[in-house]
């Protein structure tokens, strides 16, 4: 143990959602730590948008123009079934100041952010991990772990990480913002269930002799497949495959490697993607030139049976796993950690009660229960056949959140319960 820092907010996790209550914090004048296992930000990812309420959130931070200039504005989801366009729903009936979808990569959004929170002074711990909490009434005192590579083994030499020494750090609050494997959620000892069944997808991202239209375009056939549209001519396409399909890409070798995070995953098989394509998008028009990256990859969908307590609330995918169609877990999760950090900065500045932190997580619970079950959308008498048969598939396919996502339903005579 080497050393003490204290702080008033420790933020577990340096993705867009811990960067977010970071930043949301030090503006209105919190003393913020930021710590995060990895030893950079991302340079891929899988979430790509961000919804119209996202960027309100961030016009309030001076983000928004910023994010805009570096995305993609999607117009249009447009979804279709045995072949051919089925219905569309339209961004620009929204009532917003930003009525449309903005296709951003993760790394773009990290980037903003970090060079704001820079702007602000607050620097981010990279390769540091919690590894214990001692969570008090009032206070927590974390245990964290600076990490550094070092070389091992004699006749085959490789790196790994290894633990370069401990120091304590006193918050009044802590910030799960951690991620699938929160060491945050662990300490507090919150279970974190799976609701439903794992999907897996095959993700090709490429270049086309076309270039891509405003519009996101779902297929809703036995198995569901989207393209997003990126800049300039590219796209990227994430087709749901069955288990066995995932499990013998994973077992195929290849010379090529994608990174996310500390995992490493192999390209998938070309021929892969064109038989995917001939089978799920036969109207698909832009023909593939290159194939930047590929890999195979497992969603979950979960919810931790609270959000936290005390001193220490989670935030973000380590309170929350959903489908990577309609971007949620990313996109909720920032407005989740906005009225979680209004709820701090009001206990540390204003008096605030700490029994307010605890209402906020019920809220949110319930609303993640909601936003975790297609089958309470109901179809109203205008709804189509087509939109009847798969409305929770629609649900949960729309990129939008709070009452973006309850109008996009409407405009199909949808509706979540």
């Amino acid at each position: 143990m080497f050393g003490r820092r204290d702080t008033e907010v420790l933020v577990a996790g340096a993705g867009p959602v811990g960067l977010y209550a970071g930043l949301l914090l030090s503006e209105r004048g919190i003393r913020v730590q930021i710590v995060d296992e990895q030893f950079r930000s991302t340079t891929r990812s899988y979430a790509l948008a961000l919804h119209p309420r996202s960027l309100e959130l961030f016009d309030e931070v001076g983000l928004t123009a910023e994010l805009i200039a570096a995305g993609r504005k999607v117009d249009a989801v447009t979804f279709f079934g045995g072949g051919k366009k089925q219905v569309e729903v339209r961004y620009a009936d929204l009532k917003t100041r930003y009525p449309f979808l903005l296709v951003l990569p993760q790394s773009a959004l990290e980037a903003a952010l970090e060079r704001r929170l820079s702007e602000k002074k607050v620097e981010i711990d990279w390769s540091h991990r919690v590894a214990e909490l001692d969570l008090q009434a009032d206070s927590a005192t974390a245990t964290v772990q600076k990490l550094a590579k070092e070389s091992v083994g004699y006749a085959i030499s490789h790196t790994e990480w290894m633990v370069e020494r401990e120091f304590t750090t006193r918050a009044a609050f802590v910030i799960g913002a951690d991620g699938y494997q929160s060491r945050v959620r662990r300490e507090l000892g919150i279970p974190f269930e799976a609701v439903a069944a794992p999907q897996f997808f095959a993700v090709f991202e490429l270049s086309a002799d076309k270039p891509a239209p405003h519009e996101l375009q779902v297929v809703l056939d036995e198995r569901t497949s989207v393209v997003w549209p990126l800049a300039g001519n590219r796209y990227r396409w994430s087709f749901e495959i069955g288990e066995s399909e995932a499990a013998e890409t994973a077992r195929e070798k290849s010379r090529l490697v994608v990174v996310l995070g500390q995992h490493s995953f192999n390209y998938l098989d070309p021929t892969m993607l064109r038989r995917l394509l001939g089978e799920r998008a036969p109207w698909f028009e832009p023909n593939p030139t290159e194939l930047a990256w590929s890999l195979a990859a497992r969603f979950e969908r979960r919810v931790a049976s609270e959000l936290g307590r005390g001193s220490a609330w989670l935030a973000g995918d380590s309170a929350h796993l959903s489908p990577p169609m309609g971007v949620q877990s990313m996109n909720s999760g920032f407005w989740e950690a906005r009225e979680l950090c209004e709820r701090m900065v009001a206990s540390l500045r204003q008096g605030g009660r700490r029994d307010e932190l605890a209402r906020f997580a019920g809220e949110w619970s319930r609303a993640w229960q909601r936003l975790q079950s297609p089958a309470a959308v109901t179809a109203g008498p205008k709804a189509t056949s087509w939109v009847r048969a798969n409305a929770g598939r629609i649900f949960d396919s729309l990129p939008a959140s709070g009452d973006h996502l309850q109008a996009l339903l409407a405009q199909l005579d949808l509706s979540l319960g």
